[in-house]
């Protein structure tokens, strides 16, 4: 059974002990955050929720999948000063071969952030060219760098979905594990709106086009060699009664 802890070292026995968002106002019912939350203690015990498991069971690699430990809001370091990645869920996995590093994005309909690669590139620059000390360009070089594209082909991608990527490769480095997925969650609630989910979508598709994939819904990508981890992509839906 999968250990479940905060980021303090805290067991996380009920879902009303889950790690919160950085921001209260995120802790709602029909809000991302809280949703995770519930869908990992379905029937009041903790199990990990059937669209994961049959999403990795899927693949041929990642049958007999064991989850290890869990932990919600785990904060990875990136390049430069600043905000480290703040996963919703990074857990540790173990096939019968080779370690499995799964980071979750969980999203209602909130979008990937406000900025694309471009636009917070140019703002911090003219911010910098104010006066203001900042190293935002120099860490969006180097996150790009690690995924070994272009910066050009980063410039239109949500600059969220960069840093989630990057803080999933770097955290599967740090695991020693050899194989990444990086998972968005999708919650659809009463709070969702279509519009704001096909929105989501679409920007998770641009990511998906930088690497030329097709993920369908439910499904795992193709993986992709990101120096020397492999990447596989995946979104998951759950619909909220």
């Amino acid at each position: 059974m999968i250990k479940l802890t905060t980021p303090k070292g805290n067991a996380i026995c009920q879902w009303q002990d889950w790690s919160r968002p950085k921001k209260d106002y995120q802790w709602v019912s029909g809000r991302s955050a809280m949703e995770l939350a519930k869908s990992w203690f379905r029937n009041e015990r903790l199990s990990p929720p059937s669209e994961l498991s049959s999403l990795l069971e899927s693949d041929r690699r990642f049958q007999n999948i064991k989850f290890v430990h869990g932990i919600p809001e785990l904060v990875t370091s990136l390049p430069e000063k600043g905000e480290g990645r703040n996963h919703d869920l990074w857990i540790s996995g173990l096939t019968d071969i080779e370690k499995v590093t799964i980071c979750v994005e969980a999203k209602a309909d909130e979008p990937f952030g406000n900025d694309t690669v471009l636009s917070y590139r140019k703002s911090s620059l003219a911010r910098r060219s104010k006066g203001t000390s900042t190293r935002v360009p120099e860490r969006i070089d180097k996150l790009v760098e690690l995924t070994g594209l272009p910066l050009s082909v980063w410039e239109p991608i949500r600059y969220q979905l960069l840093t989630a990527l990057c803080g999933t490769l770097i955290q599967a480095k740090k695991d020693e594990s050899k194989v990444a997925v990086f998972i968005v969650h999708e919650f659809e609630t009463a709070l969702t709106t279509k519009e704001k989910m096909d929105e989501n979508n679409n920007e998770y598709q641009k990511l998906l086009g930088i690497f030329k994939l097709n993920s369908p819904k439910q499904s795992l990508s193709t993986p992709v060699l990101i120096g020397d981890i492999d990447c596989y992509f995946a979104k998951i839906r759950t619909v909220v009664k």
